[in-house]
């Protein structure tokens, strides 16, 4: 297993390639993915301090990369799916989301004792996503149902906040698959993975960006609740893509079996060949 936390670089063409894997495996098992929407579309209409935003997008990867990783090992029906859920290290992921807890609480201290600058950072909401749309007072969105405003606001946030510190996604990535169980180590790998792939981590960097500036376009535009759905229905649906994105960025980093089980079926099926020409 020491091996496995030797990161090596992704290669070129990442953005396409991971988009086709990503189809390939919600069309493998919609069933699942479609059970896994309903599931992160539940929990992100319901209430969220925005304080508990990296843990609780945390637990949502979690639960992408266990059922993805279950399907991409060949189960696609249902309850083996969730059979498989039994079987990811649930305590260990908890105590480093308890860590990354721990380490946003005492950020929150420091950041009372700057008290003067406090109410400068939230009034200005450099936040997240989540942030800003918790401050967004327009007639349009004070409308819109409790329930309706938080999936939209805690789906965007969650997505760019792993999008912004993809190193937290690689850290719950590495443990969910069985590399390691000590949390210190998975954040370790998760930053050398980051500092390996300079260029993947800049790609996800600026989909965060991105993604800022697109919600704020879209939720100006909210004016009915069918409209405000849809954009929630988009939401969620980016949110489960950029799990699916980091498993792959997961599996070629930390060259997990599905990419050896790919080249000994590349090797398999040329020898084949060779053997008819021959």
């Amino acid at each position: 297993m020491s091996a496995l936390l030797k990161p090596q670089p992704v290669e070129p063409g990442w953005i396409r390639r991971w988009w086709r894997e990503s189809w390939d495996l919600m069309a493998s098992s919609p069933a699942v993915f479609l059970l896994l929407f309903g599931a992160l579309a539940a929990v992100n209409t319901a209430w969220q301090p925005l304080l508990l935003g990296i843990p609780i997008a945390c637990v949502e990867m979690t639960l992408i990369f266990a059922i993805t990783m279950a399907v991409h090992s060949g189960e696609t029906g249902l309850l083996p799916v969730l059979r498989r859920l039994g079987h990811v290290p649930w305590w260990p992921l908890l105590r480093l989301i308890l860590d990354l807890a721990v380490l946003l609480l005492v950020l929150l201290l420091l950041m009372l004792a700057l008290r003067q600058y406090l109410g400068a950072i939230l009034a200005q909401d450099h936040l997240s996503t989540a942030a800003s749309l918790h401050h967004l007072h327009t007639p349009a969105w004070d409308a819109l149902p409790l329930w309706l405003r938080s999936l939209i606001s805690n789906s965007l946030g969650n997505a760019q906040v792993l999008l912004g510190n993809v190193f937290l996604l690689l850290s719950v990535g590495v443990v969910v698959a069985g590399i390691t169980r000590t949390g210190y180590i998975a954040l370790l790998a998760g930053f050398q993975a980051v500092l390996i792939n300079v260029r993947v981590w800049l790609g996800f960097l600026l989909a965060s960006l991105a993604l800022q500036g697109l919600s704020q376009f879209l939720t100006a535009r909210l004016h009915t609740e069918p409209a405000a759905l849809f954009i929630g229905v988009l939401a969620v649906a980016l949110l489960q893509m950029v799990g699916l994105y980091g498993w792959c960025f997961l599996r070629e980093s930390f060259g997990l079996p599905g990419r050896q089980v790919q080249t000994v079926k590349a090797r398999n099926w040329r020898a084949q060949l060779r053997s008819v020409g021959g």
